[in-house]
C-alpha cells in the first residue's frame, strides 16, 4: 500500500494562538499532514510541550513564545519568519479576547473606550500587525484568520466581540483584494459553538444543552473540526477560493 504524500508537505506555515485547543489540534494535524511549522502563543511551558508531539512526526517545528497584544511582539515575529524560515505558505490566527461575561451583556452606551480598545487590541489589532509584518513573506500562500458567527448575524449580546471580529472580516477582504500584490488567498473562520474548555465549562449544563440545540446538527464542535478546515485552506485544495469567510457552526446561521 503506498501512502499519499501529506497535504501541506513540502509547506512551512505559522500558527498564531498555538496553545489554544483548536491552536494545538490545528498544529498537530498539520504536523501530520508534513507541514514544517512556526507555533507561537503565550504559554511557554505549553508551546514546548505541543512543538515536541509535532516533531514527532517527523517535521521542522520551530517556536516563539510571544504576545501579539503588544505592538512591539510585531519585529519579534517579522525578524523570526525572517531567520527561520524566510517564506510561509500559511498563516493561521486563532488569538481572541476571553469571554468575559460582564462585558458581553453590556450594550454600545454602556460600553467605554477602554473597554473597546481592549478587545479590538486583541481581537484585530493582533491579526493586523501579524498580517503586515508577515504578508511580504507569504507570497503563493494562505492567511486564515478567526471571526465568528455573532460578526455575521449579530445577536443582542456582545457587540463589542462582534465588532472587533467583523473588523477581521474586512482586514480579511482587504488583502483577497490586494492579491495581484500579494498573491496570497485570504479567508476568515466564523466560528459558531465549539467545545473548548474556555467556553464550554463556563455554562450551566440547561446552557449547554441549549446551545447544542442552536444547530441543525443537536451539537457543539469540536477544536478537530476546526483543525480540518483549517487544513483545507491552507492546502492547494482552495486553490480559486479567496476571500469568503468560512461559516463552522453547524448549519445554525442558515437558520437565522
Amino acid at each position: 500500500m503506498v501512502s499519499r504524500p501529506g497535504l501541506l508537505e513540502g509547506k512551512s506555515c505559522a500558527i498564531l494562538g498555538a496553545t489554544s485547543e483548536i491552536g494545538r489540534e490545528t498544529a498537530l494535524l498539520f504536523a501530520r499532514e508534513g507541514a514544517d511549522l512556526l507555533l507561537s502563543g503565550r504559554r511557554g511551558t505549553i508551546l514546548s510541550n505541543l512543538a515536541e508531539e509535532c516533531r514527532r512526526e517527523g517535521v521542522r517545528v520551530e517556536t516563539l513564545q510571544l504576545d501579539l497584544s503588544r505592538p512591539d511582539a510585531r519585529e519579534s515575529l517579522i525578524n523570526k519568519v525572517a531567520k527561520d524560515f524566510r517564506k510561509l505558505d500559511a498563516l493561521v490566527s486563532y488569538i481572541g479576547y476571553p469571554l468575559e461575561a460582564e462585558l458581553w451583556y453590556k450594550g454600545v452606551v454602556e460600553l467605554d473606550e477602554a473597554e473597546i480598545t481592549r478587545v479590538l487590541n486583541v481581537d484585530f489589532l493582533t491579526s493586523f500587525r501579524a498580517v503586515s509584518g508577515l504578508l511580504p513573506f507569504m507570497e503563493g500562500g494562505a492567511l486564515i484568520l478567526t471571526a465568528s458567527t455573532p460578526a455575521l448575524s449579530w445577536y443582542s449580546y456582545g457587540a463589542v466581540y462582534s465588532i472587533a471580529k467583523l473588523a477581521v472580516v474586512g482586514l480579511v477582504r482587504a488583502v483577497a483584494a490586494e492579491y495581484k500584490r500579494y498573491r496570497v488567498r485570504a479567508y476568515a473562520l466564523a466560528l459558531g459553538n465549539i467545545k473548548t474548555s474556555a467556553t464550554y465549562d463556563a455554562l450551566r449544563e440547561d446552557e449547554k444543552v441549549a446551545l447544542a440545540e442552536e444547530s441543525p446538527m443537536g451539537r457543539w464542535g469540536e477544536p478537530s473540526e476546526v483543525a480540518k478546515v483549517a487544513l483545507a485552506l491552507a492546502s492547494d485544495l482552495f486553490s480559486f477560493v479567496n476571500g469568503q469567510v468560512i461559516v463552522v457552526d453547524g448549519g445554525t446561521l442558515m437558520l437565522g
